[in-house]
């Protein structure tokens, strides 16, 4: 493996390894999710088993090829919805529609390989979402420190500093999401002392892990099931339940990978100057 010399080199290198795995291990859940549930149902659509195996390989193959933070970025953009969107429902319904709709136009014939491939991309959109303020932490980094800067000029105090205070940011979105919901946030109190405490990262992805459990779980089971067979985007508003209920999961899957990207740096603290 070359010798990593600049700050620039070794966010490169951890984007990369990082990333493999962490995505790597969602797709491989997400995968597993439809195996297992494989009557599950979009409304009145079930998604097709070997097209949703054949677009799955796809992106595994284009992750395999991510060496960079840029080839990161670049794979987030290629599989996101419209950036504008930020988990607004309605514009996302409306891209999905455009999608529908020009697929009917050109090929009816294809009407089930696309919206078996929406569905995969709206799962993968959710993963990509929020391994973009994961990206925020490695570009925080970079900038302030300065990506030329060579790795033995590079203090871990400086390195320790930065991905503290922006891992605080996430931190701050789900104690507020948990004061606004004490119902739900009285299930996770103990994980979430551990997350505001001075406990190893190690400790803290533990716990942020025991949330996003929860979250993904648990939480759904509060949701009654009329809620979501009648879901209509151009209903919904921040009150409604399933909104705020998926601001939750997305601010824990947000804290989770961001703990991930943490710890897979630390790893690697001792190429830091003490």
């Amino acid at each position: 493996m070359k010798k990593i010399t600049t700050l620039k080199e070794f966010i490169n290198n951890i984007s990369g390894q990082w990333f493999k795995d962490f995505f790597l291990e969602k797709v491989d859940s997400l995968r597993l999710g439809f195996l297992e549930n494989s009557d599950q149902t979009f409304g009145d659509f079930k998604p097709d088993i070997k097209i949703m195996n054949y677009i799955l390989n796809g992106i595994k193959e284009s992750v395999a090829n991510i060496d960079s933070l840029e080839e990161l970025k670049a794979f987030i953009a290629k599989y996101s919805f419209n950036n504008n969107a930020k988990g607004n429902l309605k514009i996302i319904g409306d891209e999905i529609q455009s999608e529908l709709i020009e697929t009917l136009n050109k090929n009816p014939n294809n009407i089930q390989e696309k919206i078996t491939e929406i569905i995969i991309k709206m799962q993968i959109n959710n993963i990509t979402r929020n391994i973009k303020y994961s990206v925020d932490t490695l570009e925080t980094l970079l900038s302030k420190i300065g990506e030329d800067t060579l790795i033995e000029d590079v203090l871990l105090e400086d390195i320790e500093y930065i991905i503290n205070e922006n891992y605080k940011i996430s931190l701050e979105k789900l104690k507020i999401w948990s004061k606004q919901n004490p119902i739900q946030s009285k299930n996770y109190e103990d994980e979430l002392e551990i997350l505001e405490s001075d406990k190893s990262f190690i400790e803290k992805k533990m716990a942020s892990e025991i949330i996003e459990h929860y979250f993904n779980t648990i939480i759904g089971a509060d949701i009654d099931e009329n809620e979501i067979t009648n879901l209509n985007p151009q209903n919904l508003n921040s009150n409604s339940k399933i909104i705020i209920f998926n601001k939750g999961i997305m601010i824990c899957d947000e804290l989770y990978s961001k703990l991930s990207l943490i710890n897979k740096m630390l790893e690697s603290k001792v190429i830091f100057k003490k």
